[in-house]
């Protein structure tokens, strides 16, 4: 299945395909094709409520809220985009959600499903014949209404769940999400593994406040830093050349108490890798920003109940956070490209120093055309045999082992002769030019007249006749729906053209003429109305008119 989303927006490669959910690994990306979710968390996960991107759980995930997934956002403004085969929401057992689930993607779960009846997916366009019925039975639900069945909406499907919860059961589509689960959990702790037995190649200046990693290797850069009361209470900050690798190995014991608002740097957050080696709890005890990935498959992230942020992919054993905390994941993932697969293969070094001379030697090429002789090539000083060892004394005297012969020199590569320098051409005589006759004397021209540039003309971000946007909560805290009115004035005169009644966390579209003057009223749903706390959180994406007022 090829993982390129179709659609108008842009194309972005987040989730998996639901007709392919089977692990793969990537090579130099420790996170293999969980690089494609934001996160992945092996155990139990809760109370989650924005993802940027995809989001895989192998437990259960419960939250008595809602959550978004795949709307975008992160370091950069990121449009996910529709897609008609990717999940963005994967599951492996249970979810149960008090509030409704928004995913531009499909939801996959091994086993039973719970969320609000507001919950809403949106599918991009295949272009194939027949994409209605397949989605309809992809989401289909023996206890829902006989008439229920996927909206179109412009370059996009609705798959809307107004009379039951709705989802891709993982037996429907013969997912084997806990092999999946369970093969990413040994691919990603191999790669860690990996990962620890790298050299340190960087330097750490520890200053009061923060620690400085210096290093200069262009592709990665390895520092080890060892907190043994698990207490991280600096920033991070990278000296390195642009485009390198930041691999931070973290040993903290079993506890690593995460105790400073920043940890890393915005710029790096897509080459910075934090590896936590021996920590059993991650506790975030500040609402910090973690700009770039974390790799704890063995850990337990306990998030600050206000809220925080990690910019990159995760992999934890299991995730927990306060109801009332904002937490998110944000993009971009992480780049990979990182040097680790030969490790094992590695030769251990010699106790001893190794010569220069013994460093392996270039093969020369086959031709190599120059007008100087190479260098000769040194031969290599091969070491002094190990002396045998000397026995103590024994009643019976023991015989000396064998000491081995010496390794014999390598054959040194005979230079190529070197290329003969071209013979130049015989320059030709040179020829006598006759005298050319006097040009005559040109008129005055006039001066020529600059016309001034144009100016560029502005792009267009905004469709016409279009008022859309996204409520994203309310600041009493309350899961509740909004009455949304909207009316077109006439001469001071309030007529009421629309009336929706959208969720808490839900979409909502108008579409009207450019030219007109519009009001828009936003209120609770009655029973909230006398709640002076309720103020809803309105992200308009999109003011089509001419005249727009709100209130």
């Amino acid at each position: 299945m090829d993982y390129n989303i179709t659609s108008n927006m842009i194309t972005s490669k987040v989730g998996i395909p639901y007709d392919d959910i089977s692990w793969n690994d990537v090579t130099g990306q420790p996170f293999g094709v969980a690089s494609q979710f934001n996160a992945i968390v092996f155990g139990n996960a809760n109370n989650i409520v924005d993802t940027s991107g995809a989001m895989a759980v192998g437990g259960n995930f419960v939250s008595p809220r809602g959550l978004s997934l795949s709307f975008g956002s992160g370091l950069e403004p990121v449009d996910i985009g529709y897609s008609p085969d990717m999940v963005r929401f994967l599951v492996g057992n249970n979810v149960s959600m008090n509030g409704p689930l928004g995913v531009v993607g499909h939801v996959v779960a091994g086993g039973n499903f719970r969320a609000d009846k507001g919950s809403t997916y949106l599918i991009g366009k295949s272009g194939e014949p027949g994409q209605v019925q397949q989605l309809e039975s992809l989401y289909h639900s023996d206890s829902g209404s006989p008439y229920w069945k996927p909206s179109e909406k412009g370059d996009h499907f609705v798959i809307p769940s107004y009379d039951v919860p709705r989802f891709i059961p993982a037996s429907r589509i013969n997912a084997d999400t806990s092999g999946f689960f369970r093969n990413a959990r040994n691919s990603i702790e191999n790669y860690k593994s990996c990962i620890e037995d790298l050299p340190a190649n960087g330097e750490i200046i520890d200053n009061f406040h923060e620690w400085i990693l210096r290093g200069n290797d262009p592709q990665q850069n390895v520092f080890q830093i060892d907190v043994p009361n698990g207490i991280l209470k600096k920033g991070l900050r990278a000296e390195v050349p642009e485009g390198s690798l930041v691999i931070i190995k973290l040993r903290t014991g079993d506890n690593a108490h995460l105790q400073y608002g920043l940890m890393g740097e915005r710029g790096r957050a897509d080459h910075t890798l934090y590896v936590f080696e021996d920590a059993k709890n991650i506790f975030m005890e500040v609402p910090a920003a973690i700009w770039g990935s974390i790799l704890a498959p063995q850990a337990m992230f306990h998030a600050h109940s206000t809220g925080g942020h990690i910019t990159g992919n995760v992999a934890l054993n299991s995730f927990a956070v306060n109801p009332n905390s904002g937490f998110e994941f944000h993009l971009p993932p992480f780049v990979g490209g990182v040097m680790c697969e030969t490790v094992e293969s590695v030769v251990p070094a010699p106790t001893t120093p190794v010569p220069e001379t013994m460093r392996p030697l270039p093969t020369p090429p086959e031709t190599a055309p120059s007008t100087v002789s190479p260098e000769a090539v040194v031969c290599p000083v091969c070491p002094e045999p190990a002396p045998c060892p000397i026995y103590p004394t024994c009643p019976e005297p023991l015989p000396c082992p064998v000491c081995p012969e010496p390794m014999p020199c390598p054959v040194c590569p005979t230079c190529p002769e070197p290329m003969p320098c071209p013979v130049c051409p015989t320059c030709p005589e040179p020829v006598t030019c006759p005298e050319c006759p006097p040009c005559p004397v040109c008129p005055v021209c006039p001066e020529p007249v600059i016309c001034p540039e144009c100016p560029p003309c502005p792009v267009c971000m905004i469709t016409p006749g279009l008022i859309a946007g996204y409520i994203k909560g309310c600041s009493c805290c309350s899961e509740h729906e909004w009455e949304l009115r909207l009316y077109q004035i006439f001469c001071n005169t309030q007529v009421l053209l629309s009336y929706k009644c959208v969720p808490c966390f839900g979409y909502f579209e108008f579409e009207v003429p450019y030219s007109g003057s519009y009001l828009l009223k936003v209120c609770p749903s009655k029973n909230f109305r006398r709640n002076y706390r309720c103020k809803p959180n309105i992200s308009l994406n999109n003011i089509g008119v001419s005249n727009f007022m709100m209130e």
